[in-house]
């Protein structure tokens, strides 16, 4: 008698074999062509063809008299949220414009004041009754001009620290 066991083993093992090595060509190919979108595609089913699109239509010219209450609800909120956004952009259009302006008028008024800061001089009214001149004292350290140590007191001397040797 002959048994039956082995070939099948092999048979199997084969099998198995075919699957692993099938499954991993799919793969690479799939692979290639998400990489390469470019180069040759894997020949696929054509896809059925598409109804021609209606011409689209003005949203003031909606009707709500449509039969789908979905297409309706979608075309209403969409022109809302349009008027929406084109209010926005109006408003912020002119805070912009605003700001603009402001700007502008502070810019002015700093040009009028740097003009006045620049014309302005300072008098001093010695024959004033008011006018006390600052008290100076020849005794007081650092007035006199004739020294030599000048307007700053004399410079420390250097303080070396010691060698530790």
């Amino acid at each position: 008698m002959k048994s039956h066991t082995l070939p099948l083993i092999c048979g199997v093992a084969v099998a198995a074999m075919c699957a692993a090595g099938l499954s991993h060509w799919w793969s690479v190919r799939q692979f290639v062509v998400v990489m390469n979108p470019n180069g040759p595609q894997p020949a696929a089913r054509p896809a059925p063809p598409l109804p021609a699109p209606e011409p689209a239509k003005p949203l003031a010219a909606t009707t709500v008299t449509s039969g789908d209450p979905v297409l309706v609800r979608t075309t209403a909120a969409a022109a809302a949220q349009q008027a929406g956004q084109q209010k926005f952009y109006d408003a912020l259009i002119s805070r912009m414009e605003s700001l603009q302006n402001q700007n502008r008028d502070l810019l002015d008024q700093l040009a009028e004041t740097n003009r006045d800061l620049m014309k302005l001089e300072f008098r001093v009214d010695s024959h004033s009754a008011s006018f006390r001149p600052l008290p100076v004292n020849e005794e007081q350290p650092f007035t006199s001009l004739d020294s030599d140590i000048g307007v700053l007191p004399p410079r420390a001397e250097p303080v070396f620290a010691p060698n530790q040797e």
